[in-house]
């Protein structure tokens, strides 16, 4: 799933994105959400399930672009692909030195949309590399990117294994070691315990007399004795993305 986040109070701009995104899309089979915001919510971008490609504009009477931008990647959203869009030279350089990696800096003029259709199908080609783990919920295909995942954990009943990502849970009719396997070929992801699997990249600190494992916001007590040779291995050597 693509989610394409467009930020801007103006409506002809926002039907205007709208018009290039589904031109593009039109060519490839992708699911997509297309949502249009006037505010920057956490809790309605942490509801979308799948990457996020934000299109900002840095003209807003409001809150620029470019903060919203500085916010993403200050909440560590680095997966995230950002477009910046504004009519002013001056912002268009402060863009550019803001260190927050976009896309790109798309100036309004004359050639405004060829160079929003590039920057489109550039993130969507970054996009489509990003690996993710899919599966069924409630009936539904979800396809969660890896780097969403904080770890998997094996629920009581062992046919069910609940995934926690940085803004949801997920329960699934699928056991440990079933998920163990799908991941077997990955690096980032390292069983810690008969019932957990932990994504390397998010571990933030490890108590290895207290068996925690502590990730940005939250923390768990599952690392088996004989996992924490190999666990130190894992994250001294930083053989993982």
């Amino acid at each position: 799933m693509i989610n394409f986040i467009i930020y801007t109070d103006k409506n002809k701009s926002q039907q205007n994105y709208k018009k290039i995104i589904l031109n593009i899309l039109n060519q490839r089979n992708e699911k997509y959400i297309i949502l249009t915001i006037t505010n920057y919510t956490k809790e309605k971008i942490n509801a979308l399930i799948g990457n996020n490609i934000y299109i900002l504009d840095m003209d807003m009477s409001s809150t620029s672009g470019l903060d919203i931008a500085k916010i993403l990647r200050y909440e560590e959203d680095w997966a995230s692909s950002i477009i910046l869009t504004t009519s002013s030279n001056e912002l268009k350089e402060k863009g550019f030195a803001s260190k927050i990696l976009p896309i790109d800096i798309i100036k309004k003029d004359e050639d405004f949309f060829k160079n929003m259709k590039k920057a489109l199908q550039i993130a969507l080609q970054i996009h489509s590399h990003y690996p993710s783990f899919n599966f069924l919920y409630n009936n539904e295909f979800y396809q969660i990117p890896y780097d969403d995942i904080l770890y998997f954990e094996k629920n009581l009943n062992n046919n069910y294994t609940s995934i926690i990502t940085k803004n949801n849970v997920y329960k699934i009719k699928e056991s440990i070691k079933n998920i163990e396997n799908k991941l077997a070929n990955t690096t980032i992801f390292f069983k810690t315990h008969q019932s957990c699997i932990v994504n390397l990249k998010h571990i933030k600190k490890v108590n290895f007399s207290k068996n925690k494992i502590h990730f940005k916001n939250q923390e768990i007590d599952l690392l088996a004795r004989n996992k924490k040779k190999e666990l130190k291995e894992r994250l001294g050597l930083g053989i993982y993305p």
